[in-house]
Formats: C-alpha cells, sequence, structure tokens
C-alpha cells in the first residue's frame, strides 16, 4: 500500500515551462545521509539536459532528507545544473524499498524513468546512453540496463567482482536467477502496466518485477557500457539482509512466478 507522502522541496524550470522532462532519475532513500550527495551529484554530472530528479525518503532518521533538500536548494541557487524539475517526497512511515520506487515512478513526469539506489553513483553519459536506446525500441521495450562497475569497501574481502553482471537481457536466463540489477532505464508505462514493485520481505524486489514485466509480455536490452558504479558494502540491505535470505526469497519467487526454476526453492 502507498504510505502518506509529504512533499519537501519542489522546483521546476521556468525557462522551458512546456516542455516535459527527456527522463527521469527515480532515488530511493532510507538512512544514506553520509553517501546521498554522492550519488545526486552523479546525477547533476549527466550529460543529458532536461532532466527531472525524484528522490524518495522512505522515512529516513538521520538527517537523509534534510542534506537532499539542501543539496537541492543549492543546485537552484547556483543554477549550476541542467535540470528540468527537482522533487523531494518523504514517506510517513517506512515502508520499504518497492513502495519508494514507487512513489518515485508515480511522482515522475517523463516516458522513462533512471533507478539509482541512494549508495550507488551515474556515470555521466548514464542516461543519455540508454535513453538513446530506449527511443529507437518498439513498445514492448521496457528496461534498457547498462553494465555496472562494482566498488568494494572496507568490510566486503568477500567481494571479487569487477562488474554486477556482463549478461545481456534473456527471459530464459531469468528463469534459473537475476542476472539484471535494479540500475536500470524504465518505461514508466510498463511500470505502470504491471502494477509497480511489489513488496518482498528480504529483498529481491528487482527480481520480481523483471519477471512481472515478462509476464505483461515486455523485454530489455543492454546498454553495452559501463555506465554506474555499484558499492558493495557491509551496510548494504543486500549484505544484511537479502544474502541470508535466499532459500525463502527463492520459495517466493517461485510461488509468485511458476515458470521459475530457481534450485533453491526446490524441495
Amino acid at each position: 500500500q502507498s504510505p502518506p507522502v509529504e512533499e519537501l522541496f519542489h522546483w521546476r524550470s521556468s525557462e522551458l515551462p512546456q516542455e516535459p522532462p527527456r527522463a527521469a532519475v527515480v532515488v530511493s532513500l532510507f538512512n544514506y545521509a553520509d553517501r546521498i550527495e554522492v550519488a545526486l551529484d552523479s546525477v547533476q554530472a549527466q550529460t543529458l539536459s532536461g532532466l527531472e530528479l525524484i528522490v524518495v525518503d522512505d522515512a529516513s532518521v538521520d538527517g537523509s532528507a534534510e542534506r537532499v533538500r539542501m543539496w537541492m536548494e543549492e543546485c537552484v541557487r547556483l543554477r549550476a545544473h541542467l535540470f528540468n524539475r527537482l522533487s523531494l517526497l518523504r514517506h510517513g512511515c517506512n515502508t520499504g524499498l518497492a513502495a519508494a520506487r514507487n512513489s518515485a515512478f508515480r511522482a515522475s513526469e517523463s516516458d522513462w524513468c533512471f533507478v539509482l539506489d541512494a549508495d550507488n553513483a551515474l556515470f555521466p553519459e548514464a542516461v543519455s546512453a540508454c535513453l538513446a536506446l530506449a527511443e529507437v525500441g518498439d513498445q514492448s521495450l521496457a528496461v534498457v540496463h547498462p553494465l555496472l562497475a562494482v566498488e568494494a569497501e572496507s568490510g566486503r574481502p568477500d567481494e571479487k567482482r569487477t562488474l554486477v553482471r556482463s549478461q545481456s537481457w534473456q527471459a530464459s536466463r531469468f528463469r534459473f536467477e537475476n542476472h539484471v540489477d535494479a540500475m536500470a532505464l524504465v518505461r514508466r508505462s510498463a511500470w505502470q502496466a504491471v502494477a509497480g514493485y511489489t513488496h518482498i520481505e528480504g529483498g529481491w524486489e528487482d527480481y520480481d518485477f523483471w519477471c512481472k514485466l515478462i509476464d505483461a509480455g515486455f523485454y530489455g536490452l543492454q546498454c553495452p557500457q559501463v555506465l554506474g558504479v555499484y558499492r558493495s558494502h557491509s551496510e548494504s540491505m543486500s549484505h544484511t539482509v537479502t544474502n541470508s535470505s535466499w532459500r525463502a526469497l527463492s520459495r517466493t519467487l517461485q510461488a509468485r512466478h511458476p515458470w521459475l526454476q530457481l534450485p533453491l526453492a526446490q524441495p
């Protein structure tokens, strides 16, 4: 269910009032006050003009929302940006990652939304490169996902990856595992067609979302460029919760999408 949402900051360009944003970057945020500004700076550095930036704070208690509000106010004051629209929303109670992403998509005015988690960052060409592919695809194209570099921080000596995944979107591969990260450009009408993200206790909301899109006849493709950085750290949800819940999550996803053949879901 959608939690109560409060608008903490809103700004729209007066220079092109009739021109809709070309794309949106949507950021879900919970207790990452020490990381969020790096993520926002990476959005500000995008080469594509006419972007909207929507941040949804999921009832953080560490001052995250205030950091974002101050960043947006400074951004507008200095006019050192190419944004069409800025928006900061806050949930009245903590509802989870799926609800935060849904609130951001719901608030967007763009046809395409690039999903960014608050502890990661985009490279300057990320939105423009993915959008260039998205705009020449047919109406069944719902996702354009880039390659993502992995930055392992102290506390994660187990992290040996240099890329999150290298495989392109293939429905047959989803049958056995999720091979596409949540950081991707998503068609807003496709998000709407499958009723958005669904809360999955313990994580894997993105995997479930990809499966819902496949069920509805949508597909994705890979932009074969490294366009963002995934930070592997000891405080991430994947490390603290998801990695210890794979069997339960596998059974949940298997029940929701019977065509899956997840090894850990088998009796």
